[in-house]
């Protein structure tokens, strides 16, 4: 697992990062999560990131918002390197949430009183 995650890294730190590449990428790394461990959230999450730069030609699910999709692609690849960290695990879950179209609570009560 920790090749695949390097690769991927190199990839993205490359200026204009081979898009073709980082999917095929993505691709093996959701195979070893699927064969290898028993995530199936994880491994919907790495399908959906590389269904999402298919689709648009970049990573558009931006968790950290001052940033953009390279570095927020970056991001979730180092908390799927450390994915039993428990920090990690929440970050996951919220990333997770915002894939889906899922919106916190504390958000939807302010959009609310609004």
């Amino acid at each position: 697992m920790k090749q695949i995650i390097d690769k991927i890294k190199a990839e993205l730190k490359k200026d204009g990062f081979n898009a073709e590449k980082v999917i095929a990428l993505l691709q093996e790394l959701r195979n070893y999560f699927k064969d290898n461990l028993k995530e199936p959230g994880l491994v919907k999450m790495i399908r959906m990131a590389y269904e999402d730069i298919e689709a648009n030609g970049s990573y558009t699910f931006l968790f950290l918002e001052e940033d953009g999709g390279k570095e927020n692609l970056d991001y979730l690849i180092d908390l799927l390197a450390d994915h039993t960290n428990k920090y990690n695990r929440e970050e996951l879950q919220d990333v997770r949430n915002l894939m889906e179209g899922i919106v916190p609570e504390e958000e939807e009560e302010e959009d609310t009183e609004a």
